[in-house]
């Protein structure tokens, strides 16, 4: 027969497993295992060892943050740029409208206008 002290050591066993769990899946999922991964293969993957590899991984870790910043700060630049382009796409076709009106507004003015010679002879 299991004594209580046994069952209490199952318990504390059982919600110590859960509470890994929890954590494991929550790094996992915001990306923290990925991140460091990627910063000890790229560690592994260094010809000559760097020196102090846990400032290796520090600045891995760190420029892969600061790369997340800059690609956002591009996109938003990007959008930008975008909207930008699709306003002037929009003047461009407003003025090429007005200038086909105005040639047409020419080329009237123009017919019914007369030469001065025949302007004599009428």
């Amino acid at each position: 027969m299991a004594n209580h002290s046994d069952v209490n050591d199952q318990w504390r066993s059982k919600s110590m497993d859960s509470e890994r769990e929890k954590f494991r899946t929550y790094i996992e999922k915001s990306g923290v295992m990925s991140a460091l991964t990627d910063a000890l293969v790229h560690l592994y993957e260094e010809t000559e060892r760097p020196p102090d590899a846990l400032q290796y991984i520090k600045s891995t870790l760190g420029t892969r943050s600061a790369d997340g910043d800059r690609i956002r700060m591009f996109e938003e630049k990007v959008k930008e740029m975008q909207n930008t382009i699709e306003s002037q796409k929009a003047t461009i076709e407003a003025q090429q409208s007005e200038i086909a009106y105005l040639k047409e507004c020419l080329t009237q003015a123009q017919a019914n206008k007369l030469p001065p010679e025949d302007a004599t002879q009428a």
